[in-house]
């Protein structure tokens, strides 16, 4: 008997430093996939070339992975202590987030996990 393998879909909007998002990534290629089929859908909302070349590559890392290019460039202005939102930037990453739901919803995934790219993931998340 076969065991159905659950669906999940990876999104984020990433507009991150090359550095950090090679963490990021990293972390998603360790995750543990015992049982699992996943599949990710990325927004390029990234303004440096080395971060966009870091998610192209990720391609050749891992199956089933979508780049969107964004088309909106906002200036988007961050510290080491905070991240300072505008009315435009909440709306536009808003609409990012909808359209990865879209996409979940579009293809039947069973789970949907919305993350940030500054983020480091256990194995053992999913």
């Amino acid at each position: 008997m076969t065991t159905k393998r659950i669906r999940v879909l990876i999104g984020s909007p990433v507009r991150q430093q090359p550095e950090i998002l090679k963490f990021f990534l990293d972390s998603l290629l360790r995750l543990d996939r015992e049982r699992l089929e996943i599949s990710y859908y990325f927004i390029d909302d990234n303004t440096d070339r080395d971060s966009s070349l870091k998610l192209s590559e990720f391609i050749l890392q891992s199956p089933r992975v979508i780049i969107q290019a964004a088309h909106r460039r906002d200036e988007y202005l961050r510290n080491e202590t905070t991240h300072y939102w505008n009315d435009s930037l909440i709306w536009k990453v808003a609409d990012y987030k909808n359209k990865i739901i879209q996409y979940a919803l579009d293809l039947r995934f069973d789970y949907l996990f919305l993350l940030d790219s500054d983020l480091l993931l256990h194995p053992a998340t999913l």
